[in-house]
């Protein structure tokens, strides 16, 4: 069980009871932003925001904490079959495809990302180290205040405490190998 599993299963409760992000939000004592993080597992809630999560969702605190892997050492995914996870932002049409989503006890969760042409998403902030490999596309990505230019072939690994986001510069579809680094 991962950050992922945790986030997805918090998301789906929700969405399940009808709450929006902020009636969640508002009922748990805390801040709209800090939930989308937890839901977009760019944040991991502590265990007392576990608990009120679970009482504002009515469940049992393990139903948040509950996993459907593979009990597996690996896992194989196949070319076009990643699993796509709905993040923030869908507005911005950015695809993310789980790579690894079945393997249990992960020190890294891998995506491959599919952005629009001329597409970008908002600027975020995640826990732990993030590297990106631009497959194909041309792709501005932009750390702080610096802005660096992407080109097949070219990869960047950063802080993922830096603010963050990419913007596809081209009329034809990027994709992206991503890979966070997951830390508890």
């Amino acid at each position: 069980m991962g950050t992922m599993d945790i986030a997805l299963n918090i998301k789906k409760m929700r969405e399940a009871k009808g709450f929006t992000l902020e009636a969640l939000a508002k009922k748990t004592r805390v801040t709209r932003g800090f939930l989308s993080q937890v839901e977009n597992f760019r944040a991991l809630p502590s265990i007392p925001l576990l608990y009120q999560l679970a009482g504002a969702l009515e469940v049992e605190p393990s139903a948040l904490l509950t996993a459907v892997k593979q009990d597996s050492r690996f896992v194989l995914t196949k070319k076009g079959c990643g699993e796509i996870i709905e993040r923030e932002y869908p507005e911005s049409g950015y695809v993310y495809h789980a790579l690894a989503r079945g393997k249990n006890s992960k020190t890294m969760e891998p995506f491959l990302l599919k952005i629009p042409p001329h597409a970008a998403r908002k600027s975020v902030v995640t826990n732990g180290d993030e590297f990106v490999y631009l497959l194909t596309g041309s792709v501005n990505f932009y750390l702080g205040e610096k802005k660096i230019c992407l080109a097949a072939g070219d990869s960047l690994y950063f802080e993922g405490e830096i603010p963050h986001y990419s913007r596809n510069i081209s009329s034809r579809p990027a994709v992206m190998l991503v890979v966070y680094s997951i830390t508890y």
